[in-house]
């Protein structure tokens, strides 16, 4: 065989393996805050987020037409491995990898001091699909997620309250934001430092902190819209 059909040989064996193997990802893409959008997801205002932050997540959802219903959040450890782990009775989550071939999460709550998790405290995701502002992740039921910038401010207030019930700041721990809350019945939102404008928050609302000047600080508000501006340091705690 000549150096260029060797050559040309070589090239179009790594072609055709390279287009039949198992598509590689990485944690990068995950990274960020994610909506749940899967079909019927939403029915009974059931809402349902999912939040990356390096190789841990936390998937939490409520159903915003009952005050009384319960917030759930599950933690996870997520990575990667080079082989399908279906079917085996438990991983080892020390082996997870930033980037592979399958994507695998596990219930931090239930891994072992020696890193092991047992089925069906673990899932290999039979599909997984991460696009710049899209996710799919097929594991006992299909989830389809879409990229957001920002959570609503009922959400953060749930995520605030359960956090202050079990001493744990799941917002720091995984959005990576500075929020306050509301300690007087109206806090007058302003335009800027010393213009009033007529909207406010009420004592127990959660703002998030964008930025710190003086005796002000500068926040951003999501209910029904987006509300961005200035309110006295003194109104939240």
């Amino acid at each position: 065989m000549t150096m260029y059909r060797f050559t040309l040989f070589i090239f179009i064996t790594f072609a055709f393996l390279s287009c039949n193997a198992q598509p590689s990802y990485n944690l990068s893409c995950l990274q960020g805050m994610w909506e749940n959008i899967t079909n019927g997801s939403n029915d009974d205002d059931n809402i349902n987020f999912i939040m990356y932050r390096n190789n841990k997540s936390m998937s939490f959802g409520y159903n915003e037409a009952i005050e009384s219903s319960g917030l759930y959040i599950w933690e996870f450890k997520d990575g990667f491995i080079s082989y399908d782990a279906t079917g085996n009775e438990s991983i080892n989550i020390n082996q997870l990898q930033r980037e592979g071939d399958y994507y695998v999460f596990a219930r931090i709550e239930h891994v072992g001091e020696n890193g092991v998790v047992k089925f069906p405290f673990y899932q290999v995701a039979s599909y997984f699909e991460c696009e710049e502002n899209s996710l799919t992740i097929a594991g006992n039921n299909p989830s389809e997620y879409i990229k957001i910038e920002r959570l609503p401010s009922s959400a953060l207030k749930l995520l605030y309250n359960r956090g202050k019930k079990e001493d744990k700041d799941y917002i720091e721990k995984y959005l990576d934001i500075k929020v306050k809350e509301v300690q007087v019945n109206k806090s007058i939102i302003y335009s800027e430092p010393g213009t009033a404008t007529k909207m406010f928050l009420i004592k127990g609302d959660i703002a998030t902190v964008l930025e710190e000047k003086g005796e002000w600080l500068k926040i951003e508000f999501l209910g029904k819209r987006l509300v961005t501006g200035w309110i006295k340091k003194e109104d939240v705690n």
